[in-house]
């Protein structure tokens, strides 16, 4: 079974990110990242990416992750508090530790793409 299906299809998906993205756009360090941004939009594309890459049979509509964040000189420090804010809000809706690894793995996978290769200063905690 894909990890799609045991967590409960797209909606679920789609409920999970819905709450990354909330969190992430009033996050104090990364949130301003945000501004102006249609979180709609947002949501809808980040569930599309997550559903692909947990196997489900949507596919990922947007543009290349690489070509959108560039531009927006996300450093290694942003990436990683975006990481750590998943890992919180998997958590808080009760994903499986294994489906968790697995989702954490694949998006730390995706930092050399997104971000610009500095480094900012970031607090370890998140909660």
């Amino acid at each position: 079974m894909a990890d799609f299906d045991a967590l409960g299809g797209a909606d679920r998906v789609a409920q999970i990110m819905g709450d990354l993205v909330d969190r992430m756009s009033r996050d104090f360090i990364i949130g301003y990242l945000f501004e102006g941004r249609d979180l709609d939009r947002v949501k809808r594309l980040e569930a599309e990416l997550a559903g692909a890459h947990l196997g489900g049979p949507a596919r990922y509509s947007g543009r290349p992750v690489g070509t959108v964040h560039r531009p927006l000189r996300i450093s290694r420090g942003h990436f990683r508090r975006r990481v750590a804010l998943l890992e919180v809000v998997l958590r808080d809706h009760g994903v499986a530790e294994a489906i968790r690894d697995r989702w954490i793995r694949h998006d730390r996978a995706l930092e050399p793409v997104i971000t610009d290769g500095t480094d900012c200063v970031l607090a370890e905690g998140v909660s």
